[in-house]
């Protein structure tokens, strides 16, 4: 993979890092634990050269570090799961056994071991830290939230998809997939782009990973941690599952069908849902126990949708489309006669979506500090057809194929006693190919309907090729991160010094409208073949770049004491791009726009954060965090492809478009037999030949990446008993730097203005405008008609978002467990666009005026209400059920003209919501009248409220959306099975289906999936030369959601899912009314009982042998124990390994007095066993040695029945 050419600052960065032993982005430690502490004696004074034995709960591995004289120890446990049981052995003095947690605020595990004279095998001390599950802490003041797999497994929510899971995090926002875009998600108002995804540590493009390979999901919505980077938004870190001592695996089926699906809207493709089969399986284990493990996983799925289009649209779906059964037959009948194909040899009748997603990770133990771990991924994923349209022929789709994989290595160093290093890097490339089924040009015609509430419905119907395809990306990265860090004195600091390099290859063709598009202002006018529009943007250029993003961070975490703990520091972030297009000179000289140069910049991002345990610890029940911070994120490769593809070069992306006389008559059959000629010039009737015009893209010179400032503050109380919690947290975020787009070669002098639309200016003469359309080219509006469109990418628009946030998490005390959270949020800013073409970014914040104007108003991504709620509850030991439930405020959305009336070339323009009291003409004011009439009561106090001006960005909502879907897990102990089967009935679209069952199909409510209303409120029909009004058509369906969801519904359907664990039970933890919400998991430290009971048959031997020096053994003596020792562990082990799977087939809340009583002949003959080899071992030793030997290893411990 080449990246070349690099940053001039990046060999520097290479040469100091094994200098400085700095780490890894941000994104590095994510998955390591720190474990610390003293070991003391019963006098209280340290203990130098006492063994620290540290053992994962999770993967039995195990690591050992030895004291030093001032009795410290540090234990490095690359994942391990944050639970710990530590074992210190001292000469002369019992072994001691604490069970230690990590909880999210915290970036180390601290623990305080006091060992005493007396030895107390049968009951090892066991101490819990502050109760929390494994959470991979993003340091203090962070607002987080952790799931591992057995939680999502019993949520009806898939997985695999990490951008889904986020939505499970109050103040999130999720953005739903299409046919051609993935799941998505908003945090703080920031854009898509801003957020990061993670895995193992390292940014992570797919977002998919195999369901059984994941371990944890980490949803961040406030991290002050300066090892945190590459969002301004939301963090999602997840980590995979690795290979431990014991092997196990897990697998896992899926199953909807459209049998289990019920819905009355309509037969058709547009409500038949989905066939979908998922199977995941993982399983890993030791190839050399407590050295080297391994781990596979491997998920397929295989979806059938109906395919949706004007094919397959019983009447009435079209009716919700707004398009009448009789214009829809007289399209299909037209657009055959023109000889474009309507359908196509083997095309298929539903829409294939297919998914294979790998993982494979090796974990090295190299010695106790050191570990090294390699993990290769993989996914393929295909669909066909893709691109249909529910108004369109299935010929205008195609296919799309993606092929994604990736190496990464990691190792993990402790070396001087506290000095950890750890290094990461990550290889990955994309590859994603969407081509059209037809090689031919876009047919889109308007078609106007009446409606029956008495008003016209306007519907464009398209046929031919595609507009969106062809596509082609294929992107390579590299990442290399390392982290090093100081433990000082008592380690109250944990000082560290971490560096991330990115490149990322750039290689994007993603223009649209490639091969033009014909536009028919109505079915006469394609009777007549007479198209009003053609429109084409030709992208011949391949466009490759590098793009560099480098970050250096040095950070504190402090634990002040008295409860507090304070995380500060800073990140010195650096991007650069190689291989910028060439410089044009007549670009420079007109615009004074250096196309030759994309910016590099250098920004500092302090931090600092801290949770304060009012009362401190153990007694507080009140807790604050909060933080302030500068995050960055990176800049979306797309703006690079666009600036790689437009420079203005007569051999780059031009564009053309023609109107009126000039719009060539289309030759359908000679584009099929021969691409190359469809239309590049404007020739049709007119005299003039119009050829297509350059297209710049290029970075203003102070561009810099998306920045957000954000602030929070949060108060959390524990009630009573500790069985509920309940969070007050209010936030901030400013969002600076974010990018925008504007047109340089736009005239500066509006041309005339619509006198009858509050002087709304228009950029093209009069004359210029089709009258019997009122179709406007963008070429009259050029201020160089030599050059298209010059969009000048910058970043001088921002964002600013407030959101108040009050949940409350509990559980119970017979298991159920709940969290429901409500989020106020108030979100504006100047431009709401994400990805992907630069076009789209102009056209994104509508406008009325002045297209360059930078005006405030409702984000898109505002969503001023939101409930969100999680609940389970257990019904018997074997069943529970489960729901996620959320309520949110409609979508914002703009009434805008369904095309370009001001001449700046995008179809943007805001409707003028004219009055039908004072309007003139009556054709509108009746629609208007007709519309106000049948709209919504939000739909009508909109328009309402606006009336005789140019409608405001984002003035009018859409209608509430809730949804609420179930899940029934049943564990059955049939067998032999030991409630490894997990068998479950999930719900999809539940309120869909009771949305219909209560209203009918006829008059839904919009319950179920989120929809966005039709926001176009006027279609231009033609245009007035005499007095400069253009003649519009107000369209019936404005406001409905319908038409914006294209006429698909999603019926109420029925899943099935299995789940079947093999190897070892993980005893699953009650949810823990004391944990505290977003600061740590959901449940307790649960003891592992059979582990305790094993410790029970510890090997005093082996005790024995460890004297061997300060007692003077012989090395026959040392022999013959080592003999004695063996024997005793080859009769001890079976009857351990037998305590713990009884314990771990117990169950859940079992009580170990009970246990013990069980277990009691089992004791007995392991220490009868113990007895026997102790007097072995006392003819071995002479008697001063043995006289020495402390007293609790000179006799058998007792019985069970003690």
């Amino acid at each position: 993979m080449t990246l070349r050419p690099y940053p001039r600052w990046l060999p520097l960065v290479l040469l100091l890092a094994p200098l400085a032993s700095r780490p890894a982005a941000g994104q590095v430690g994510a998955t390591t634990d720190i474990i610390t502490g003293t070991v003391t004696g019963p006098d209280s004074l340290p203990l130098g050269g006492a063994v620290v034995t540290a053992t994962s709960l999770e993967t039995r591995v195990s690591r050992q570090r030895t004291t030093d004289a001032r009795g410290r120890f540090t234990i490095v446990f690359p994942d391990g799961g944050g639970r710990y049981e530590l074992t210190a052995r001292y000469i002369g003095m019992a072994a001691v056994q604490v069970t230690v947690a990590r909880q999210a605020d915290e970036d180390r595990i601290e623990a305080s071991i006091r060992m005493g004279l007396f030895a107390v095998p049968l009951e090892p001390v066991t101490v819990s830290a502050r109760s929390r599950s494994r959470s991979d802490g993003s340091g203090p003041g962070s607002s987080e939230r952790s799931y591992n797999p057995e939680q999502l497994a019993r949520l009806p929510i898939n997985a695999s998809d990490l951008n889904t899971v986020a939505t499970l995090q109050p103040g999130v926002l999720g953005i739903r997939e299409s046919d051609s875009t993935a799941t998505a998600f908003s945090v703080a108002g920031q854009r898509p782009t801003a957020n990061n995804v993670t895995l193992d540590g390292l940014s992570y493009g797919s977002g998919s990973v195999p369901q059984d390979a994941v371990r944890s999901i980490r949803v961040v919505t406030n991290a002050y941690d300066v090892a945190r980077g590459q969002f301004s938004g939301g963090l999602v870190a997840s980590t995979t599952r690795g290979g431990t001592n014991v092997p196990q695996a897990s697998f896992t089926y899926a199953l909807r069908d459209r049998s289990l699906a019920w819905g009355e809207t309509t037969a058709s493709p547009f409500g038949q849902g989905a066939t979908q089969h998922q199977l995941s399986g993982g399983m890993g284990g030791p190839i050399v126990p407590n050295k080297l493990f391994v781990f596979a996983a491997l998920q397929g799925r295989w979806r059938a949708q109906a395919l949706p289009s004007l094919t397959t649209a019983d009447p009435g779906t079209l009716a919700q489309l707004g398009v009448s059964p009789d214009s829809a037959a007289r399209f299909l009948a037209l657009a055959a006669a023109t000889g474009v194909p309507v359908t196509l040899p083997n095309l298929p009748d539903d829409r294939s979506t297919n998914t294979t997603l790998a993982l494979l990770r090796l974990d090295w133990q190299a010695s106790d500090v050191h570990t090294l771990t390699l993990r290769l991924d993989g996914s393929w994923e295909s669909q066909e057809p893709t691109r249909v349209g529910t108004l369109t022929l299935p010929t205008t789709g195609g296919t799309r194929t993606t092929l994604a994989g990736g190496v990464m290595a990691s190792l993990t160093s402790y070396f001087g006693g506290r000095f950890i290093n750890e290094l990461r890097g990550y290889v990955a490339q994309q590859r994603r190919d969407a081509r059209a089924f037809l090689a031919l040009p876009a047919a889109v015609v308007d078609v106007a309907s009446d409606l029956q509430n008495g008003g016209q419905g306007v519907a464009a119907l398209a046929f031919g090729g595609s507009f969106g395809l062809p596509q082609h990306t294929h992107n390579r990265s590299l990442e290399i991160a390392d982290e090093f860090s100081w433990l000082p004195g008592r380690t109250a600091h944990r000082l560290k010094l971490g560096i991330d390099v990115i490149g990322t290859r750039v290689d994007e063709s993603q223009t649209a409208n490639q091969l033009g598009t014909f536009t028919y202002p109505s079915l006469a006018a394609l009777a007549a073949d007479s198209p009003a529009m053609f429109t084409r943007t030709l992208a011949p250029r391949a466009q490759a770049g590098t793009a560099w993003n480098g970050a250096a961070y040095f950070g504190d975490s402090w634990r002040v004491g008295g409860g507090l703990q304070v995380i500060y520091g800073a990140r010195i972030e650096a991007a650069r791009f190689d291989g910028a297009p060439p410089y044009n000179r007549a670009v420079d000289s007109l615009f004074a726009v250096r196309t030759d140069r994309i910016p590099s910049e250098v920004h500092v991002s302090p931090r600092v954060g801290f949770t304060w345990q009012v009362g401190g610890w153990p007694k507080g029940s009140t807790f604050l965090r909060g933080g302030l911070g500068d995050f960055r994120s990176l800049t979306p490769t797309s703006l690079y492809a666009a600036a790689l593809g437009a420079p203005g070069l007569a051999n780059a992306e031009t564009e053309l478009t023609c109107v009126g006389s000039a719009v060539p008559i289309p030759d359908w059959s000679r584009y099929a037999q021969d691409p190359s000629t469809i239309p590049s010039q404007c020739t049709g009737a007119a005299a003039v030949t119009v050829a297509p015009h350059p297209n710049v893209t290029a970075f203003a010179p102070d561009f810099g990446a998306p920045r957000a400032r954000r602030g929070s503050l949060a108060l959390l109380h524990r009630f009573g008993s500790s069985y509920y919690w309940v969070t007050l947290e209010g936030s901030y975020a400013r969002g600076v730097s974010q990018y925008g787009f504007r047109d340089l070669n736009l005239v500066a002098t509006p041309r005339f203005a619509l006198g009858d639309e509050a002087g709304r200016p228009v950029y093209v003469p009069a004359d210029s405008i089709v009258p019997a359309t009122g179709a406007v080219s963008s070429a009259a509006s050029r201020a160089h008609p030599e050059f298209g469109r010059v969009l000048l990418v910058d970043s001088d628009l921002q964002s600013d978002t407030k959101q108040l946030t009050l949940s409350l998490t509990g559980a119970t005390a017979w298991g159920a467990a709940f969290r429901v959270a409500y989020t106020l949020t108030r979100a504006r800013d100047q431009s709401s666009f994400s990805c992907c073409s630069a076009s789209a970014g102009f056209a994104s914040p509508t406008t009325g005026g002045d297209p360059d104007a930078r005006e405030w108003s409702r984000s898109s991504l505002d969503r001023r209400h939101a409930l969100v709620g999680t609940v389970t509850l257990p019904i018997t030991r074997a069943l529970d059920v489960s729901a996620i439930g959320s309520v949110t405020s409609g979508v914002p959305f703009t009434p805008v003209v369904g095309s370009d009336i001001n001449g700046d070339g995008a179809r943007n323009d805001r409707a003028f919501v004219f009055d039908p009291a004072t309007s003139t003409d009556a054709a509108v004011a009746n629609g208007m009248r007709t519309l106000l009439a049948a709209a919504t009561s939000a739909v009508r106090g909109c328009l309402r409220s606006q009336l005789g001006r140019i409608a405001a960005r984002n003035s009018c909502s859409g209608p509430w959306q809730p949804s609420l879907d179930l899940q029934l897990n049943w564990r059955p102990a049939w067998f032999g099975l030991d409630r490894r089967l997990t068998m479950s009935l999930l719900t999809v679209n539940l309120l869909g289906g009771l949305d219909e069952w209560l209203h009918g199909g006829a008059h839904l409510h919009g319950w179920g999936y989120a929809t966005a209303p039709d926001p176009v409120l006027l279609y231009a029909r033609g245009f007035d030369p005499a007095t400069n009004r253009f003649r519009y058509e107000v369209n019936g369906r404005f406001g409905t959601t319908a038409s914006a969801s294209s006429g698909v519904t999603v019926p109420f359907q029925i899943a099935v899912q299995g789940h079947l664990a093999i190897g070892p039970l993980r005893l699953r933890a009650r949810p823990n009314p004391g944990a505290r919400p977003g600061l740590g998991a959901d449940g307790p430290v649960p003891q592992d009982v059979g582990a305790r009971f094993a410790e029970l048959l510890a090997n005093p031997v082996v005790v024995i042998l460890g004297l061997r020096d300060s007692l003077g053994f012989s090395s026959e003596q040392v022999a013959r124990l080592q003999v004695v020792s063996d024997s005793l562990d080859a009769g001890n082990r079976p009857i351990a390994d037998s305590l713990q799977v009884e314990a771990q087939r117990a169950g859940d809340g079992v009580d170990p007095t009970a246990l013990l009583r069980r277990f009691g002949p089992k004791l007995t003959e392991g220490q009868e066993n113990i007895r026997r080899a102790l007097e072995r071992a006392r003819a071995i030793l002479t008697a001063e040695q043995w006289s020495k030997l402390p007293d609790a290893l000179k006799s058998p411990a007792r019985g069970a029945s003690d």
